[in-house]
């Protein structure tokens, strides 16, 4: 349960500030996001779930918006009626309309009848929910809205070509991890991809210290589009306030490092790579240990003239 009102709370965070719309009076959704593939000419039919969260029993009103990648982030950005490229006219419900108890829920049927002349390649687009019908038209920006995401593939002469735009660690140098990796990944085909794979940090002698999953979450790039991914490589996580020592202990690294990352995607696993590689130098606890050594040594200096004064001692009194 938990999980599906993170999901849902998720999605109206997703939507409401794109559409300068507030979320849909407490209601959650599941799932958040949809995904078919489908010939020309097919027909898929779904379900949604609502839940209204609210106090008060409400009606929502269904309807169909397209979208496009607004920036490297993923977050989407609702244009109505795509001229390129519109699964709107695509779309029907079963219901207008549908009105739910405060704490109750409903499922809503929704029908895709993809035209046998459907061009092949990727449909994007968004089944919303709002409180007035006049949602259709996202003219009121006090109209609340959410729903869930419909990323739809046509099957046909599709291309699928995905590149790393760029892979880079945070830094090039420092005292302890985390270290944190920046990665884009550009589309260049017609259909969204979804990439994933790992991230593989070798030491100076080739072991591997680390390895990293890139995209656990799923996020997909859509086409003609470049989105940012972050991850991270941290052994223990430290409050803020932890000493730079602490940091150096609990987070140890050291030498160089190389970071390469290695993701596939599409129906063919295509692998795409790159690399970087950075430093770990802990001064700290260096500066520690060569202090402590230095003072073992002093003081097994300090036993052996003790112990050699004693001998001379018990040689003199002979």
């Amino acid at each position: 349960m938990w999980r599906k009102l993170s999901f849902a709370a998720m999605a109206a965070t997703l939507l409401a500030p794109i559409m300068n719309v507030l979320p849909a009076a407490a209601l959650t959704v599941s799932p958040v996001v949809i995904e078919h593939e489908a010939d020309p000419g097919d027909e898929i039919v779904g379900t949604i779930k609502l839940h209204n969260e609210g106090t008060n029993t409400e009606t929502y009103y269904p309807s169909v918006q397209d979208f496009v990648g607004s920036d490297e982030s993923g977050t989407p950005e609702f244009v109505g009626v795509n001229p390129d490229r519109s699964l709107v006219e695509w779309v029907r419900f079963s219901r207008s309309s549908m009105t739910i108890d405060s704490g109750d829920g409903d499922l809503v049927v929704y029908t895709i009848k993809v035209p046998k002349d459907a061009a092949p390649g990727g449909y994007f687009g968004g089944l919303l929910f709002s409180t007035s019908p006049a949602n259709a038209t996202f003219g009121v920006g006090t109209v609340g809205v959410t729903g869930p995401l419909l990323l739809l593939r046509v099957s046909g002469n599709v291309v699928e070509r995905a590149s790393i735009a760029s892979f880079a660690s945070s830094q090039d140098s420092g005292t302890s991890l985390p270290v944190d990796f920046k990665l884009r990944v550009q589309n260049e085909g017609t259909v969204h991809v979804k990439p994933a794979g790992v991230i593989r940090i070798t030491n100076l002698f080739g072991g591997v210290s680390a390895v990293i999953p890139v995209n656990a979450a799923g996020g997909n790039v859509l086409p003609g589009g470049t989105r940012a991914y972050s991850e991270s490589w941290v052994k223990e996580q430290l409050p803020d306030n932890a000493s730079e020592l602490m940091k150096e202990w609990k987070n140890f690294g050291f030498g160089p490092y190389t970071a390469t990352l290695i993701l596939n995607y599409g129906e063919g696993k295509q692998v795409m790579s790159a690399s970087d590689s950075f430093w770990v130098m802990p001064w700290m606890l260096i500066a520690l240990f060569v202090v402590l050594v230095a003072v073992l040594v002093l003081l097994v200096l300090q036993y052996n003239k003790w112990i050699i004064a004693r001998a001379m001692k018990g040689m003199k009194r002979k």
